[in-house]
């Protein structure tokens, strides 16, 4: 087997049957050494011969030759390991019964491998909270199992959580995936300073990475972020294959095609269980290309001449901002980019060569008033009408940078989230006021979804062939659909499980069924606190938005109990004290309040505990009785 060097000194291997890894420290310089590299060479040299059927195909980074040599050596480790311990476990902390939140944990023996580490968004029943996140008590507790995370791709969906998982877990963590899933994973990592707690290993198409008891051999897949990955998870029971989320797309921007030929030789190779995603199963058909945006965005540049184009888009979906960038070189326009978000996409992908683009094509958007708006693009975020995005500012005319016209074509390059369509047509209706010609999905195919519909799924499941079969990412009625669709593919019912969060899997070659729970449910993470906001607070919170809260705030003598000062009343959102022709319920309220304090001072016992229960129960009923409403009362006793 011989090896190259490649222009930035990263050795790679020819034989494609060779297993070469990489742990990548980003930001770390390692020390170069001739010896070393020499003994690295003929330790993957061995692990070749011992693992023959692994297969790799790979440029690697520069990294520390002991950790080199873990990886190498890991294959031989497992070859040791023939001895059945048991059913393989599947456990799901996410990802089914829901969007969002992907997490799944695979044991067998002393072994642990996770794949995804995803969050989810909070829903209108959780307002305050930035983020959710699925509980890893299990993990926490079985910590000295784990052999590595490995990530399918980059959506917050699939690594949004990592930098929690990762705080919790404590120690250092090896985390697999592809160059560009690692740096958007690191650019989390570094913001919750967690970064130092993490060994990268970077793998691509065809690599294949020991764990201990399992082998894991990551498969290029489709899908609207660069380097997604479907895994194949060899187990000593036998294989696993996850899909990750994907989509056949045979024209993809960039030619990178999904590779349905190690997909199928798996297949034919023997599977024991498919996991395959659901988001689309309810869609006939097939997805649409991305290069049916392509040419539509094309037509739209051409049509707009003369005219300033801002185009709001997923900012993960990096081959698409590639797309829209070389169009605007084409049509001779500069680009300006607005939204934190968006910039830090693409300096990303640059940084890891997914895109290579001419920074002079770049313009300020501090400057785009000196550019005549036939030779404009704006880059924008806000494809789902958020609040705070850019293109919600534009719309609101709140937008100091960039006032909206009757002169701008704007295209929305995505379609709306489920319970996001409010927002985004609400930000539609605000553009098409002030005078900009619209162009969104309802009208023209200017986007196209990352995920498979039926008939894609229903190839990857005739190329596969598995024995079981378990649908994973997509809310309850995606997996029953899911498994309604093999199902007509004449796979047996009894061979088919649809999870839900919690659930544990034993399978081997004769069992197939939930044994029981683990730790499982939501975290939620408001601000810097992970986890201490629960069900209570929740609850209160609600109950303020709904009813808004009542401040009684008294300064009583310690001696008598007696009101030594005026009686304050405040409220905040429950009444507007303004109205007229009606009882201030203010004044109200603060007689009822001074009766309960004066009962309590002339009973002689002075107790502040009962006192504030009793000022809560007087307000609370008058509200109830008066207004209908049912109002958080906090009475604050001084005492003087």
């Amino acid at each position: 087997m011989k090896t190259k060097t490649t222009k930035s000194g990263e050795s790679v291997l020819n034989n494609g049957d060779a297993v070469s890894l990489t742990l990548t420290n980003y930001g770390k310089r390692q020390p170069k050494s001739k010896d070393k590299t020499e003994r690295q060479t003929a330790t993957n040299n061995r692990s070749t011969k011992k693992a023959p059927n692994t297969q790799n195909s790979q440029k690697t980074h520069p990294m520390s030759q002991k950790s080199a040599q873990k990886s190498a050596n890991q294959p031989k480790q497992s070859a040791r390991n023939t001895k059945h311990k048991g059913k393989l476990k599947v456990m799901f902390l996410g990802g089914v019964g829901e969007i969002g939140k992907n997490m799944t944990v695979f044991e067998y023996g002393d072994s642990i491998v996770v794949l995804d580490a995803g969050m989810t968004f909070p829903g209108v029943d959780m307002p305050g909270v930035d983020v959710v996140i699925p509980d890893v008590s299990y993990l926490v507790e079985n910590r000295h199992k784990l052999r590595g995370i490995l990530l399918t791709h980059g959506h917050e969906d699939h690594i949004g959580a990592l930098p929690y998982v990762i705080e919790k877990l404590g120690g250092k963590v090896d985390v697999y995936g592809t160059k560009m899933t690692l740096a958007l994973a690191e650019n989390k990592l570094i913001e919750r300073n967690v970064f130092d707690k993490v060994n990268f290993v970077t793998v691509n198409d065809k690599s294949v990475v020991s764990l201990a008891d399992f082998t894991a051999e990551f498969i290029h897949v489709s899908h609207s972020v660069a380097g997604s990955v479907a895994i194949c998870l060899r187990t000593p029971v036998g294989t696993v294959l996850h899909t990750g989320d994907f989509k056949i797309d045979y024209t993809p921007l960039g030619n990178e095609i999904m590779n349905l030929n190690r997909i199928a030789e798996i297949g034919k190779q023997g599977v024991m269980l498919l996991m395959s995603e659901s988001t689309n199963v309810e869609k006939p058909g097939y997805t649409m290309s991305e290069s049916v945006v392509q040419d539509t965005i094309n037509n739209l540049f051409h049509e707009a001449k003369g005219r300033r184009i801002i185009i709001a888009t997923f900012a993960s979906n990096v081959d698409r901002l590639g797309m829209i960038i070389e169009l605007a070189r084409q049509y001779k326009r500069k680009i300006a980019i607005s939204g934190r978000s968006m910039i830090k996409y693409i300096e990303t992908a640059q940084r890891v060569g997914v895109l290579s683009i001419d920074n002079n094509i770049f313009v300020d958007i501090d400057k785009i008033n000196d550019i005549d708006d036939g030779r404009l693009v704006i880059l924008s975020t806000g494809s789902q009408g958020e609040p705070m995005s850019a293109l919600t500012r534009m719309a609101d005319g709140e937008f100091n940078k960039v006032q909206i016209g009757s002169n701008d074509t704007i295209i929305i390059s995505a379609t709306p989230i489920p319970g996001n369509e409010r927002d985004v047509y609400s930000v539609i209706n605000k553009l098409y006021r002030l005078g900009a010609v619209v162009v969104y999905s309802a009208l023209s195919a200017v986007h196209v979804s990352g995920h498979a519909c039926q008939e894609e799924l229903k190839l990857i499941y005739s190329l596969v062939k598995p024995k079981y079969f378990i649908p994973v990412h997509g809310e309850f009625r995606h997996l029953k659909q899911h498994a309604m669709l093999v199902e007509k593919l004449n796979h047996r019912r009894s061979n088919v499980i649809v999870p839900e969060i919690g659930d544990c899997v034993e399978v081997d070659n004769a069992t197939f069924k939930i044994t029981g729970q683990v730790a499982s449910g939501s975290v939620m993470v408001d601000g810097l606190g992970v986890g201490d906001v629960g069900n209570v607070v929740l609850r209160d919170r609600l109950t303020l938005s709904e009813d808004g809260i009542i401040v009684c705030v008294a300064a009583l003598s310690k001696q008598t109990g007696k009101l030594v000062a005026n009686l304050e009343v405040t409220s905040r959102g429950c009444f507007f004290a303004g109205d007229g022709g009606q009882n201030n319920p203010i004044e109200e309220v603060t007689k009822l309040i001074k009766q309960e304090i004066n009962k309590a001072s002339e009973q002689g016992v002075f107790n502040i505990t009962a006192l504030k229960t009793a000022i809560q129960r007087c307000a609370k009923h008058y509200f109830r009785v008066t207004l209908k409403r049912n109002p958080v009362v906090l009475p604050v006793i001084i005492e003087v």
